[in-house]
This record gives C-alpha cells, sequence and structure tokens, in this order.
C-alpha cells in the first residue's frame, strides 16, 4: 500500500491504496486493519504529524471494515461500486477534524474546495478496481 502511493503520488488523488484495501481485507477480514495502520504509520513517518493524520486513522479503516462485512460478496461490479463511493467521498469523510478546528464553515470550504479531487479519485478509483480486481483475486486464490 505504502509503495504504492508513493509511487503513484504524482498523479493527483489516483491511488491503489483503496483497490488493495479491498482486496487484503477481502482475503484477511479484521486481521487486515493491521496492514491499514501500518500503512498508516508508514505516511505519518514519511511525511510528517498533521492534521491529515487523523482523517487516516479512520477512513481507511471504514473502507477496510465495510469490506470485511461484505467479504463474503465474490463482485467485481459491488467492490468497484465501494470503492468509487468511497473515492468520491473520500474529502467528506476527511472533513469531520475541519469542522471541530474551523468550525462549520470550516468543513464546508474543506468540502468545497476539495470536489476536484474527490471526482479524480472517484474515477481512479473505479478504473483501478474495475481492470484489476478479477486478475488479482485469481492470483490471490493461487498464492493462498
Amino acid at each position: 500500500m505504502y509503495v504504492s502511493q508513493v509511487i503513484m503520488s504524482v498523479l493527483p488523488n489516483i491511488e491503489l491504496v483503496s483497490f488493495l484495501i479491498i482486496i487484503v481485507a477481502r482475503k484477511f477480514g479484521f486481521k487486515s486493519l493491521l496492514s491499514v495502520y501500518i500503512f498508516v504509520l508508514l505516511e505519518i513517518l514519511t511525511y510528517g504529524l498533521q492534521i491529515w493524520c487523523i482523517c487516516y486513522l479512520y477512513v481507511w479503516a471504514i473502507l477496510a471494515i465495510i469490506v470485511c462485512l461484505l467479504r463474503k460478496i465474490d463482485s467485481v461490479i459491488i467492490f468497484t461500486l465501494i470503492s468509487t463511493i468511497f473515492g468520491l467521498l473520500f474529502g467528506t469523510l476527511c472533513s469531520i477534524p475541519y469542522f471541530f478546528i474551523n468550525g462549520i464553515g470550516g468543513g464546508i470550504a474543506w468540502i468545497i474546495s476539495g470536489i476536484t479531487f474527490d471526482l479524480l479519485h472517484g474515477a481512479g478509483n473505479f478504473v483501478l478496481t474495475l481492470l484489476l480486481y478479477i486478475p488479482i483475486t485469481k492470483v490471490m486464490k493461487r498464492l493462498l
């Protein structure tokens, strides 16, 4: 997760982390939260402790928990939809600390200023999950 995030950081909000969390959570269930928090720790160690760290502590876990609850379903369409919706809502989910720190206006401003990035995030998640879900799931089944 961490390596893919660093490599793809030149692209605006297009990342493999959401997809990888879906794959890992489907296979390992709630144990996958360990990999989520290792990823978050590596991000914090790389980029420093800032407000976004609060978001990362819960936002990636939300995706993992949703997938864990639906992990028995094996549908590229369902997980592509989850990944897409997660990408579209990422900025809104990350706005929660900003509502507490900057008030209602600050939280709303955060959401509005990030709409373009959320659209890119959702589109990137849609394409990546749609293209990679079936082949990576097949490889995981063979390997594990």
